[in-house]
């Protein structure tokens, strides 16, 4: 999953990148796969389904900077060919990779910048009187 999160942030500014999780039990119940759910979205945005022994997955990149998670949710999906859904409805989770990048970057900044101050006042400590 890791390997998806680092390769999925989009580069152009005006275009979002999101993550959409599935639990693969209510997909079998459903009787649908990430692949068919794929192929409602991909005719708006540029998609690509994952599935093996982790959680079944899709990444959308969207290139509208200001859509996030509850309006991505709002669209519908096909599950099989006799049922539609809104996709919230069927997602287990919604990532905005994009802002999950920026509070980590903003996460890692403050513990950097904590750990900096902390060898600063550890190395006034240990300073001694010059000698004659």
């Amino acid at each position: 999953m890791v390997f998806i999160y680092n390769l999925g942030y989009s580069n152009n500014p005006g275009e979002k990148t999101f993550l959409i999780l599935f639990d693969k039990s209510e997909l079998k119940n459903q009787k649908t796969s990430p692949d068919y759910i794929e192929m409602s979205l991909m005719n708006m945005f540029k998609t690509r389904a994952y599935t093996g022994n982790s959680d079944a997955a899709i990444l959308v990149k969207v290139p509208y900077s200001n859509l996030d998670e509850c309006q991505l949710g709002y669209i519908f999906v096909r599950l099989n060919n006799k049922t539609v859904v809104p996709l919230q409805d069927i997602a287990l989770k919604i990532i905005d990779l994009d802002q999950t990048k920026n509070a980590f970057s903003d996460l890692v900044a403050t513990i950097e910048e904590e750990k900096s101050a902390k060898n600063r006042k550890s190395s006034k400590a240990f300073k001694t009187a010059p000698s004659p």
